[in-house]
């Protein structure tokens, strides 16, 4: 996702395009057509700075975390909580079927909330880490540093120590 301003940059290139495209007939001083005054006008509004391309936020991908297995259930981190039925990206947990890959069920280890006033993309936080602890709980450490436990037989997470 490039952003506001690369959107703006595209539509004030297309506007100045579309300007240039007139009547060359007309000469010099002759005001444009209406339609063509109306398509012009638009972008007017936005002060310049708004066609300068700024770098994008764009985050690499996600740690590749390898699937664990545990008295027949496998348990992966959901490429996005958004394919499995959740309004999140990041910090989904499914579990399935180690034999039939049949999901079982699907957990959001911690909220991933998403401020729409910057790239969503930058803000998803996924796991850097699964593993299970000696008591059979799953322990998960995500990109901010943050411990979970996951009781799997109950579905419940606690912040880890």
């Amino acid at each position: 996702m490039r952003g506001d301003s690369a959107r703006a940059a595209c539509v004030l290139a297309a506007i100045v395009l579309l300007a240039s495209c007139g009547d060359k007939s007309a000469g010099p001083g002759t005001p444009a057509a209406p339609e063509q005054a109306r398509a012009v006008e638009a972008p007017a509004a936005k002060p310049p700075q708004a066609a300068v391309v700024s770098p994008s936020a764009d985050r690499l991908p996600p740690p590749a975390i390898p699937p664990l297995e545990r008295k027949g259930v496998r348990y992966t981190q959901a490429a996005s909580g958004r394919d499995v039925g959740l309004d999140q990206v990041g910090g989904v947990l499914v579990a399935s079927a180690a034999d039939t890959g049949k999901r079982l069920w699907v957990l959001a280890v911690y909220p991933n909330p998403i401020d729409p006033k910057q790239e969503a993309d930058a803000q998803w936080i996924f796991f850097e880490s699964m593993t299970f602890d000696p008591d059979g709980r799953l322990r998960i450490v995500n990109e901010a540093g943050k411990a979970y436990l996951v009781d799997v037989d109950t579905r419940k997470v606690s912040a880890a120590p």
